[in-house]
C-alpha cells in the first residue's frame, strides 16, 4: 500500500505538470488528484521538490525500463525520447525550478543503465573498484549535463545523435 500511494502521487504530480507550471501545482492539488488528505503527502515526501525528484526519477525508471536486461543505448534512447516528447513537463520543471533538482532527478536513472547494463560486460586493464566508481560517477555527472544542455537548447540535436556522441566518450574511456 505504501508504494503504491507514493506512486500515485508521483503520477500525479506529473499529470499536473502536463497542465500547469510548476509554481501552481500545489501539494492541496496532488492531494486531491490522488484522493488523500494533504498529510498523507508529508508522510511521503518532504516537500514538494523532494517529490519532484522521486517521480521525475519514477518516470524516468519506468520509461527507460533500466532494470530490464537490454543496451545501454536502448535505455538512453527511451529515456531521452520520453523526455522530448514531454517536453511540457520538462519545461515546467526547468524554467522554475533549479536545474539541480532535475540533475538529481536524472543522475540515478544513468548510473543505473550505466552499471546494471554498460560495466558488467567491460574487461578494463588495471581494473580497480575505486577508479571504476570514480570514473562511472564522472561520466554521469557528463552525461546529466549534457543531457540538461541538450533539453535547454531545446531539444536541437536529435536523441541518435545525442547518444552517439555519449557513446563515442563512453567507449573512448574503456579503449
Amino acid at each position: 500500500m505504501r508504494k503504491k500511494t507514493e506512486t500515485l502521487l508521483c503520477i500525479a504530480f506529473m499529470e499536473l505538470l502536463r497542465k500547469y507550471p510548476f509554481p501552481k501545482i500545489t501539494i492541496q492539488k496532488i492531494a486531491q488528484q490522488c484522493g488523500v488528505n494533504r498529510q498523507t503527502f508529508y508522510y511521503y515526501f518532504d516537500n514538494i521538490y523532494d517529490l519532484m525528484t522521486r517521480a521525475f526519477e519514477y518516470q524516468l525508471t519506468q520509461e527507460s525500463r533500466v532494470n530490464e536486461e537490454q543496451s545501454w543505448e536502448a535505455v538512453m534512447e527511451r529515456s531521452l525520447c520520453w523526455m522530448k516528447d514531454n517536453r511540457i513537463i520538462i519545461k515546467n520543471m526547468l524554467v522554475n525550478v533549479e536545474s539541480s533538482y532535475m540533475r538529481r532527478a536524472i543522475y540515478p536513472v544513468i548510473m543505473r543503465s550505466m552499471t546494471n547494463v554498460y560495466w558488467p560486460n567491460r574487461i578494463i586493464k588495471d581494473r580497480n573498484e575505486e577508479s571504476d566508481e570514480f570514473v562511472r560517477h564522472f561520466l554521469v555527472i557528463g552525461i546529466t549535463q549534457y543531457i540538461l544542455e541538450w533539453v535547454e537548447s531545446d531539444y536541437k540535436e536529435s536523441v541518435s545523435e545525442v547518444i552517439r556522441k555519449l557513446f563515442y566518450i563512453i567507449k573512448r574511456m574503456y579503449e
